[in-house]
């Protein structure tokens, strides 16, 4: 709107206005003064915009690189998942084999025991015998 401003009616304005024959020269100054104050506004709207999308475009990429380590942390957290879950499932199994160990242990001590003992004779004494 304000190129049209600008560019095309202000211009016509001007232009009508002396052809009319009524404008006078302090007129004409005015209407000029009006129209580059119009006109560095407009460049300055311009100028405005054009910062403003280059702050949009420049939040965006940040959005995208903020994005980006977010699904890195997430990716890094489910490995993290993964290996303390193996982890848990190896301390488990570890677990059992020691209580295992520790079974066959008692057993194996059980037999040394057994095994140091002296033997019991039985013998049958004869009637009459003593023993």
């Amino acid at each position: 709107m304000q190129t049209f401003l600008v560019r095309g009616f202000l211009p016509m304005v001007i232009g009508a206005a002396l052809l009319a024959g009524c404008a006078t020269k302090d007129d004409f100054k005015i209407t000029q003064t009006s129209a580059d104050s119009a006109r560095m506004q407009a460049e300055e709207a311009r100028a405005a915009a054009d910062r403003a999308v280059a702050a949009a475009q420049a939040a965006q990429q940040r959005a995208d690189q903020a994005n980006s380590i977010a699904q890195q942390a997430q990716q890094t957290a489910n490995s993290a998942q993964t290996a303390a879950n193996g982890a848990q499932s190896s301390a488990q199994s570890a677990a059992s084999s020691a209580e295992q160990a520790k079974d066959d242990a008692q057993a194996a001590q059980e037999k040394i025991q057994e095994a140091q003992r002296p033997p019991v004779r039985s013998t049958r004494l004869a009637r009459g015998e003593r023993g």
